[in-house]
């Protein structure tokens, strides 16, 4: 019965170390660049190239190129069974194309890619976000 036990406790163990919210990857690092990002079928990769972006663990994300910060909100969600990256910058200029709900295509410790379909019935195009370190 001990045996039996033992074997259970340490079972019960190594399930419980192997799992994790997310065995990939935790945005909230700093240093992530835009890596590439196409809107409407439009390469604007080089409108956010010189920012970095911190993804910050109060829910706070911000673009700085040099002087310049810009200054956004972030969260992770579940959304009809797909996890999803909102990003909003509001109002501001170039930054409000980056502004959605990013379906999580892979997220590691250096590199998130991220999709969103856009538009309307007439007109459906599939933007891309690309963050590396």
């Amino acid at each position: 019965m001990k045996l039996l036990n033992l074997v259970l406790i340490t079972l019960f163990i190594g399930m419980f170390i192997s799992c994790s919210k997310d065995d990939a990857s935790d945005v909230t690092t700093n240093g992530w660049k835009v890596t590439k990002f196409l809107h409407k079928g439009e390469d604007k990769t080089s409108d956010f190239q010189s920012y970095v972006f911190d993804f910050q663990s109060s829910g706070v994300l911000t673009a700085v190129k040099g002087s310049t910060t810009v200054t956004g909100l972030w969260k992770e969600v579940q959304d009809s069974g797909r996890n999803k990256l909102v990003i909003s910058f509001g109002g501001t200029g170039s930054f409000e194309e980056i502004s959605e709900d990013w379906t999580i295509g892979t997220k590691t410790d250096v590199s998130i890619k991220l999709t969103n379909v856009s538009g309307n019935a007439a007109n459906v195009g599939t933007d891309v976000l690309e963050f590396a370190k």
